[in-house]
């Protein structure tokens, strides 16, 4: 029973978040002239205003109701003046269901908030991982080929620089891992997993055991649903798992099924005609198509392209005499999507069962990599 009471003391702030709504109450000091306060959220496309009011002798106030914390971003510009004129006037925070008080000195930007648990768990992560990202910068400038200085440095001492931003960045990631295992009842704690956890690339059966540990309220909840679903696509990608089936257009606009190969040795390349990193790997590609296309083996290049004539005319240039298809939909291609692409180039190698046995093959050894897996 004690237990029982206990995880419902733990869960009472998930709670409290979900009901009632925000009361956001503003102070504003210095105020030269009619002045309006703005509220925007971050939506899919970006950060939108929602909501708006003046500024009134120095005070200002937003009530709503978000679903959980989110992203937000409170302005005060004088009437009429137009958005983002300054880059002082605005300041970013975490939005939640609760009183949260914002209250203004000098600039927007330097502005206290108070009252939202995430902001407060964020700015404290934010506050251990500051002093790495702040020795990463300064390196970074310093060995920047941009550097007003002139210095010029040996390879020795870009070897330890880079050693170093390495082991800085492996130290931020220990870091954040260490806030989500200690926040699993937090949604700061999960939005940090979400982001450091789930990177661009990210091995699902890593990651996974570490999700099941989050609260069930925080695992059911929006973020906790797109959360298990990009571990779900992740793991479409593995080495092991059966490749998803596809059908998209060819540059002749007629649809082609990726299990149409069957029985073939498939690499399902994703590039685009904008990739510069894609079109440097593309003579690597056409070297192993053309020592291995009689070898029971095809290729299958999912483009990221948005505009048709960009598309052909790269595969023109560069020489691809093998499988193109898009839809034409850019970063949001329909196979880039399902398969969990968020960069590009990227590949997959299905075996003759459709099964993938290899992933991001590059390289001048390109054609040695993918002879050793062809048997």
């Amino acid at each position: 029973m004690k237990k029982i009471i206990l995880a419902l003391v733990c869960l009472l702030p998930l709670a409290a978040m979900a009901q009632g709504g925000y009361i956001i109450s503003g102070k504003v000091s210095g105020l030269n002239s009619p002045s309006k306060a703005y509220l925007a959220t971050l939506q899919v496309a970006g950060f939108k205003e929602t909501d708006s009011v003046l500024v009134k002798d120095g005070k200002f106030q937003f009530t709503g109701h978000v679903n959980e914390p989110q992203q937000a971003i409170i302005a005060i510009r004088p009437v009429g003046a137009e958005q983002g004129r300054r880059q002082d006037n605005y300041l970013g925070f975490f939005l939640e269901n609760s009183k949260i008080s914002f209250a203004v000195t000098d600039t927007v930007r330097n502005a206290m908030i108070t009252g939202s648990v995430s902001e407060r768990e964020n700015r404290e992560l934010n506050a251990v991982v500051k002093p790495y990202t702040n020795k990463i910068m300064k390196l970074n400038n310093e060995f920047s080929s941009h550097n007003p200085s002139g210095v010029k440095h040996t390879p020795e001492e870009r070897k330890i620089a880079s050693d170093s931003v390495t082991k800085w960045v492996a130290d931020i990631k220990n870091i954040k891992l260490k806030f989500v295992e200690s926040h699993l009842n937090s949604f700061m704690g999960l939005y940090t997993y979400n982001v450091a956890m789930l990177g661009i690339k990210f091995n699902p059966a890593e990651v996974e055991p570490l999700f099941h540990k989050f609260s069930p309220e925080l695992q059911s909840s929006d973020l906790g649903k797109k959360v298990a679903e990009r571990i779900e696509v992740g793991k479409r990608g593995q080495a092991g798992i059966k490749a998803t089936d596809f059908t998209q257009n060819d540059v002749n606009d007629k649809p082609f099924k990726l299990s149409s190969l069957r029985g073939k040795y498939v690499l399902v390349d994703f590039w685009a005609s904008w990739c510069a990193p894609c079109r440097a790997e593309n003579p690597n590609v056409r070297a192993a198509y053309a020592a291995l296309k009689d070898k029971n083996f095809e290729i299958v290049s999912v483009s990221l392209d948005a505009g048709k004539s960009q598309w052909v005319d790269a595969i023109k240039k560069d020489g691809m005499p093998w499988i193109h298809v898009s839809d034409l939909k850019g970063w949001k291609n329909e196979v880039a999507l399902l398969y969990g692409v968020s960069s590009v180039p990227q590949n997959f190698l299905v075996n003759p069962q459709g099964v993938i046995v290899a992933r991001d093959l590059r390289g001048d050894d390109l054609t040695a990599k993918l002879t050793a897996l062809i048997k």
